[in-house]
């Protein structure tokens, strides 16, 4: 895998401080559009370089330097973090007297609010659901221009398969004593509507994990920041576990749920890629979560929702509705097609992307 594409002097994806889990979106798209990605601290130029190889990295130690090389090479931004048009465009316009595209790269399809697309120029959207639900926040309307990009992600993925294959048989499954059913935890971050599981129930799942059972503890980076302490007792608790795999900085998400037999989570976009396989689903709900719109819980109608009263019981609960999971199989395969569509080739995006960017000149 050492096919590295050439850089486009019109833009180039800048990586998001060192939030790992943005990675696993940009850097496909950096590919996708033949831009190269800048990078500032060593921890993503690190996992850039392993995870990504065939993207073209530039790693810049300093904030201001950024700022300096961006404006002096480059028309077009791509990002995935929602405040960094609001943040940067005045430093562009004010210091360097440059007027930047920022194109919006969201970092994942969910059940979450669509705020993050507020105030954007440029935005890339996944499919029929998150353009209905940014059309019916008034927000779609605003945009300078959009390009649908299908589920981009997983063709990436399949490109590339054998690699990251091997990359997480090495790193994850390799580390397992047995081969056997194999669940994945994947709790999202304690977001404004407080949407995490994983202060609830985050440390009795692995506590209660029978021996015939695998467990994938997939953490939001975010959640190892503001809960260093968790992460650590966790780490720490399960390091030596021949059945236990804690991930708190894990960039890589398709070829884990592709060995992924029964997944486990709350409100994470990982969810919505697991619809791909179509494979039981299980969740919990934060018990503080607030619920103020209407698709707040749209994905937990594609598997079973695990009740507060089954917390002490979880593994007993599962095996007990494993058999009802063929019944949401239909379902599944509806809300995936509905929040993707049918997969776009990468010329066609790179085209209405360099389209769109070049009626701006």
């Amino acid at each position: 895998m050492k096919e590295i594409l050439p850089s486009d002097s019109c833009g180039i994806c800048l990586a998001p401080g060192d939030s790992v889990n943005h990675l696993d979106h940009l850097a496909p798209l950096a590919y996708i559009m033949e831009v190269p990605m800048v990078v500032d601290q060593e921890l993503l130029e690190g996992t850039v370089e392993k995870y990504y190889p065939n993207v073209k990295r530039i790693y810049i130690d300093h904030h201001a330097k950024i700022l300096e090389h961006l404006a002096g090479n480059y028309n077009t931004l791509f990002v995935s973090s929602a405040n960094y048009r609001m943040d940067l465009s005045p430093l562009f316009e004010v210091i360097y007297r440059k007027e930047m595209n920022f194109w919006y790269c969201p970092h994942g399809n969910s059940d979450k609010a669509v705020d993050s697309f507020k105030h954007q120029t440029f935005t890339f959207t996944y499919g029929d659901q998150m353009e209905d639900r940014l059309r019916d926040a008034g927000i779609l309307d605003t945009f300078k221009g959009f390009v649908r990009t299908g589920n981009y992600r997983l063709p990436f993925y399949r490109k590339y398969e054998s690699f990251y294959d091997d990359l997480v048989e090495k790193e994850v499954f390799g580390q397992f004593a047995k081969k056997q059913t194999t669940i994945l935890y994947a709790p999202t971050w304690q977001d404004i509507e407080k949407s995490t599981s994983f202060f609830d129930v985050g440390l009795t799942v692995a506590e209660q994990l029978p021996p015939d059972y695998n467990l994938i503890l997939k953490l939001h980076p975010w959640i190892v920041h503001h809960k260093a302490g968790y992460v650590q007792h966790l780490e720490e608790k399960y390091r030596d576990c021949p059945n236990v795999a804690v991930l708190p900085l894990y960039p890589l998400v398709l070829p884990l749920l592709k060995r992924t037999d029964i997944y486990l989570g709350d409100f994470s976009s990982i969810g919505y890629d697991f619809l791909y396989y179509n494979r039981p689903m299980f969740f919990f709900e934060g018990s503080e979560r607030l619920k103020s719109r209407d698709f707040a819980t749209d994905l937990h109608g594609c598997g079973t929702l695990i009740p507060e009263s089954a917390y002490g019981s979880i593994y007993p609960f599962i095996e007990k509705h494993l058999k009802e999971q063929d019944n949401f199989r239909a379902k599944r395969k509806e809300v995936f097609d509905y929040a993707f569509g049918k997969e776009r080739s990468f010329e066609t995006i790179r085209d209405e992307v360099r389209e769109l960017v070049a009626a701006q000149v």
